[in-house]
């Protein structure tokens, strides 16, 4: 998949007027404009997140499946060839089964599922009802590339999915490029010129605007309340306000993927950002608010961080044959640099031609959650921790203990406030002084964001008596959680 999931469109056009702007207005009552209070210490501003996007948080690991004629190509969908439009007939899974995808979801811990409904290539994974005038005609023709148009005889594998992500409890969101459309020779939101390549269809761009929002319209009103909304690479100036109504009126509660622009335009209050890199691989420092990459701690605007990346190796987004698989130990350390560095990981699903997901594939995803619970579903036991106020957080053990990592959240419903931690621990193995349990405090670790979740991973096992967490911070930190932990060495040292 090539990388466009920077905003790169968003209001580039001038006096294009903007609905949803920067606020100095911490009351203002705009749903797009960010709320943020002022910090009692040295007046910064702290950006205050809403519910949706704190849920977003605490679901950690997410699916992002993709699923639609680009299955059947040998290059990894239609991204690098604007001509490129896949014959409906090649769609045909003769064994697909969604429910068997989400077991392989849920055996990775994933809480919600995002579906790639229609990709570059404009294949739509539903039976699309839309019709447009062609910019030859003035007579409507139907949308004709879509499941309707395949062996499929109209299958709606878009609602398959939803089916079994309600029967598995686990949340559903859509992915539609907006910006590429290879069936309607659209390339960055606009109809190219020229001649059309086989299989493509001519329209003007105003027409194609009409259609994004039709198709949003049919996706936002038919399948339920969707957890997550990804818009890859942005959207035209054009198509914004439209496409901000649009969710106001039908699907407010979602969490959307680019919904901010940097310069700090948003369409939704619950807007999630790209961390930047397709690898599952965010900076150490990484805060929950700004509007790009490892964002800013000082940015007014809550808007936490998704990490997306492949489990196929080379960046390979759609099923690829013979296609090799990264590694468990390689996909444990993307842990680490996503969900443990206050990232949500969205980690891609393909179904291969048949319609299942490959055995090789599951058994993957089975290894990485069954790791993560291991490791981080029950603490060490026998400590007892409190917070100690202004910013501390202690724990005491009952014996001598083994860790070997320390998993740190904040508490961020008022916004996140920490601004930068040392771990200390009193470890035994470096020799007590007189024979005792009297040990010096010894610095395990250090860094800035915690945000919902920061796990340090120390550079070797060590036995303790005591650990000790020292803050600094722009208003008394409340401590979700703080544990500590001894795993499996399966960890790729990042």
């Amino acid at each position: 998949m090539v990388s466009i999931r920077r905003l790169t469109l968003l209001f580039a056009f001038p006096g294009v007027k903007a609905a949803c702007l920067n606020s100095r207005d911490a009351g203002s009552g705009s749903p797009c404009k960010p709320k943020y209070r002022i910090s009692p210490i040295d007046g910064s501003k702290i950006a205050l997140p809403t519910k949706e996007q704190l849920a977003f948080q605490d679901y950690e690991i997410a699916a992002l499946i993709h699923f639609d004629v680009a299955t059947w190509l040998d290059v990894d969908g239609c991204n690098y060839d604007p001509s490129l439009v896949p014959n409906a007939s090649l769609f045909n899974p003769t064994l697909l089964n969604t429910n068997q995808w989400l077991d392989s979801i849920t055996s990775l811990g994933a809480k919600f599922a995002t579906m790639v409904v229609k990709h570059n290539c404009g294949f739509t994974s539903w039976p699309s009802k839309v019709t447009f005038a062609t910019r030859d005609s003035s007579n409507k023709i139907r949308y004709n590339y879509t499941t309707a148009d395949s062996p499929l005889k109209g299958l709606d594998v878009a609602r398959n999915f939803v089916n079994s992500a309600k029967k598995y409890n686990v949340g559903h969101g859509f992915y539609y490029s907006v910006v590429v459309n290879n069936f309607l020779n659209v390339q960055q939101s606009k109809v190219r010129p020229g001649e059309l390549s086989p299989g493509q269809v001519g329209i003007t761009d105003a027409i194609y605007d009409e259609i994004v929002l039709a198709q949003l319209t049919e996706l936002w009103s038919n399948y339920g309340s969707l957890t997550e909304i990804w818009f890859d690479g942005g959207y035209s100036a054009t198509q914004k306000d439209k496409i901000q109504s649009l969710l106001q009126a039908k699907q407010p509660q979602a969490v959307i993927f680019n919904g901010c622009d940097v310069n700090g335009t948003c369409v939704s209050p619950n807007s999630v950002r790209w961390i930047g890199n397709e690898k599952g691989l965010a900076p150490e420092e990484n805060w929950s608010t700004g509007l790009a990459d490892g964002g800013d701690p000082t940015s007014p605007h809550f808007v936490p961080a998704e990490c997306d990346t492949t489990l196929q190796t080379e960046g390979r987004w759609f099923f690829g044959v013979g296609q090799p698989l990264r590694s468990i130990e390689e996909m444990i350390g993307v842990y680490h640099t996503s969900v443990g560095r206050n990232c949500l990981l969205e980690l891609d699903f393909a179904p291969d031609r048949s319609g299942l997901i490959p055995a090789d594939h599951a058994a993957r995803y089975k290894q990485l959650g069954d790791f993560i619970k291991s490791c981080y579903g029950k603490p060490i036991g026998n400590n007892k921790g409190s917070s100690k106020g202004r910013g501390v957080y202690h724990m005491a053990f009952d014996y001598p203990t083994a860790i070997d990592r320390i998993q740190l959240m904040e508490d961020q419903t008022n916004g996140q406030v920490i601004r930068s931690y040392k771990v200390y621990a009193k470890i035994v193995d470096i020799g007590g002084v007189n024979g005792t349990l009297d040990v010096p405090w010894t610095l395990v670790s250090n860094g800035t964001s915690i945000g919902h979740k920061k796990i340090d991973i120390f550079e070797k096992p060590v036995t303790v008596v005591e650990v000790l967490v020292n803050s600094t911070y722009v208003d008394e930190p409340k401590w979700r959680d703080v544990s500590v932990h001894l795993c499996d060495q399966l960890v790729a040292k990042k």
